[in-house]
């Protein structure tokens, strides 16, 4: 048991190599996360939104609003799949206004963190439309203020409920069919942090062991495709990241017979 663990361990580590290195301290700076939205946005996109084109597909904007989403990054270092949010009063769980004004009904929360594991290079399918190839989902469980700390739940075999809280057509702008995981196995729960900025600049950041991810094969890589948004579908952000494979070296496997005959001979020397 102790020589898997050793060789998983190596395993994640060399591909830990080839990611960009980001830090789980509450505060996010350029370039920290490998990052892309449609293949052609940067991570100053927030800051550089433009009302008059707010229907397009994946616009994570900054427009002052409390359920705000303005960036949204992920990163595989050290074995741990990491993302970090920046946003308004949403990223701390709670009900942050209403879906429509005209009635004062249908709150507004933040979403689960949607995450697809396909093949090298494909990303999962649209969120939007499709959340059949979305197989895992980070739950926000709450923060405190007081300390900084935001609690997570990491999910598993649920079934995904969409949010249409304008009562739009499908497939239309503020709809999306990827909003929460119901009825899913909770693989573990694990702590992040959150920072209350104030207005839009709230940071929410965590990360979790990505062998957790049964389905990814570090071996043969793929494309982790993340994706978050609210009910009121007003601000999403899509994010790729792939993963290289990342064969096990010639010598760790001459290595794991050794390992294995030394915990053999450790068993006969004790009896």
């Amino acid at each position: 048991m102790k020589a898997i663990t050793f060789l998983t361990t190596v395993l994640f580590s060399l591909i830990s190599l080839n990611s960009v290195a980001a830090t789980v301290d509450g505060s996010i700076t350029g370039g920290e996360y490998q990052w892309n939205t449609d293949g052609v946005e940067g991570s100053s996109k927030w800051k550089t939104f433009d009302r008059k084109n707010d229907d397009r597909e994946y616009n994570d904007a900054s427009g002052g609003d409390r359920w705000d989403i303005n960036y949204l990054g992920t990163s595989v270092n050290n074995g741990q799949f990491q993302f970090g949010l920046i946003g308004g009063e949403i990223l701390d769980g709670g009900i942050t206004g209403y879906g429509n004004r005209r009635r004062q009904t249908n709150p507004i929360y933040l979403s689960d963190i949607a995450i697809g594991v396909t093949g090298f290079g494909v990303p999962a399918s649209d969120p939007t439309t499709d959340s059949s190839s979305f197989q895992y989902a980070i739950r926000l469980l709450g923060v405190d203020d007081n300390t900084g700390v935001a609690n997570f739940a990491l999910l598993e075999g649920g079934t995904w409920e969409g949010a249409n809280i304008y009562d739009r057509a499908p497939g239309s702008k503020h709809t999306t069919e990827t909003y929460k995981m119901n009825k899913a196995n909770t693989l573990t729960t694990f702590n992040g942090i959150w920072n209350s900025y104030g207005g839009d600049g709230n940071v929410l950041e965590g990360g979790f062991d990505l062998s957790l991810l049964s389905i990814f094969d570090p071996s043969v890589g793929g494309t982790l495709s993340t994706y978050i948004t609210m009910a009121c579908v007003n601000d999403e952000a899509f994010v790729t990241a792939d993963v290289a494979a990342v064969p096990v070296p010639a010598a760790l496997w001459l290595l794991t017979p050794a390992l294995i005959g030394f915990m053999g001979l450790r068993r006969r020397i004790k009896s």
